[in-house]
């Protein structure tokens, strides 16, 4: 049998690898020194039989798949300005979104009794979590050992930025159209929803993928006219009203040199700004991110990383937090340690998650888009 023996340097692994995986559970205590060394101590028989490494890569995969949600929703924070539905998830898969059928009349001073009963015929919309996997990344054993820097957290760093920006934009695009699924029919974002910048015409301001030409500016007027659409349709509700700007939208409604940028920007609360709000005006709570949508000439919303043509137009998003939905289904890290066919260790990431308009008008969501110039 092993030799049992108590290992000062195992158990001083043991005690700091419970310290962070104490950290990420539960949040930063007192207790957790002499709780995670108590722990250590009663584990360290165990440690001494089996592979400590398989002990601490294990916590390692509990810390990175908490890392990658905390950055989905740090780097992405309009994520947080919709509809959580994580609670309606069904078998991790399906969500599922009950559609009114709408309220009946209203009569004043009603003379017939009785008065007529109207069933209300509700419908719903239905969406699938989508499964974002990245590629396993390979770590040769020797570039564990022989290089100056840490090839293993510099390559999942990648990984996680990149998952972390495909599903943001993917849940924008799901926001913006809905896929077929079973007796429900794919529906797309109408074009009716879709306004046009009113500024000055800007010489080669096209700024979506591969377009080309002259676009007009995006102006505070066109903040306004957005505003006036969304009470139009009855979905304006103070305080829950957001707008994603592309930089060069933002950079033309507010010029940094400006002193009624400067004001807009003071009206932002610190919490507000913590959560990635850059300035209020018209009622809106504005964003911005490099990339947000872009349409076709014919008004279609173009998929994420589609190649783009010289006619399209880049837009900005509008909406009202409970116009739109996001559902997160977790995150899951994967390892192979010490692979024999490979010489070395191979890791990848998965994250379900999924979106939508939460009526299937998309009514509470808009576009501007780049208007080209006469």
């Amino acid at each position: 049998m092993k030799n049992l023996q108590f290992k000062p340097l195992n158990f001083l692994y043991l005690v700091i690898a419970y310290v962070v995986l104490g950290t990420v559970l539960f949040g930063p205590s007192p207790m957790l020194v002499p709780a995670a060394a108590a722990l250590a101590f009663v584990t360290g028989t165990l440690v001494s039989i089996m592979p400590f490494k398989s002990v601490l890569n294990a916590i390692q995969v509990e810390i990175w798949q908490n890392h990658i949600e905390e950055e989905l929703f740090k780097d992405n924070t309009f994520l947080r300005f919709s509809h959580n539905a994580d609670a309606n998830v069904i078998n991790s898969k399906v969500v599922h979104i009950p559609q009114s059928a709408g309220s009946g009349n209203v009569v004043k001073n009603r003379s017939t009794v009785p008065a007529s009963v109207r069933k209300r015929n509700d419908t719903d919309v239905i969406y699938l979590l989508d499964e974002f996997t990245t590629d396993p990344v390979y770590i040769p054993h020797a570039d564990t050992k022989e290089l100056s820097y840490d090839k293993r957290a510099s390559a999942l760093g990648e990984d996680r930025d990149k998952l972390v920006e495909v599903v943001a934009e993917e849940t924008i695009y799901n926001w913006l159209n809905s896929g077929a699924h079973g007796t429900y029919a794919a529906s797309s974002f109408p074009a009716a929803n879709i306004l046009a910048t009113t500024g000055a015409d800007v010489a080669n301001g096209a700024t979506a993928p591969n377009a080309t030409g002259a676009r007009k500016a995006f102006s505070i007027n066109d903040l306004q006219r957005a505003q006036t659409y969304f009470r139009q349709n009855k979905r304006w509700f103070n305080d829950k009203m957001y707008a994603m700007l592309p930089p060069d939208m933002l950079a033309q409604a507010f010029p940094a040199d400006s002193q009624v940028t400067a004001t807009y920007m003071q009206n932002v609360t610190e919490e507000e700004r913590r959560m990635g709000v850059i300035l209020k005006a018209q009622g809106w709570k504005i964003l911005s991110r490099s990339t947000v949508t872009s349409v076709t000439a014919a008004n279609a919303v173009n998929p994420v990383g589609a190649a783009g043509a010289a006619t399209d137009d880049n837009c900005a998003l509008f909406w009202y937090s409970e116009a739109v939905e996001f559902a997160f289904g977790g995150v899951e890290a994967f390892e192979n340690i010490g692979d024999p066919q490979y010489y070395g260790d191979i890791y990848s990431f998965l994250v379900r998650s999924g979106g939508r308009a939460r009526r299937a008008d998309y009514n509470g969501i808009m576009l501007m888009k780049q208007a080209k110039t006469a």
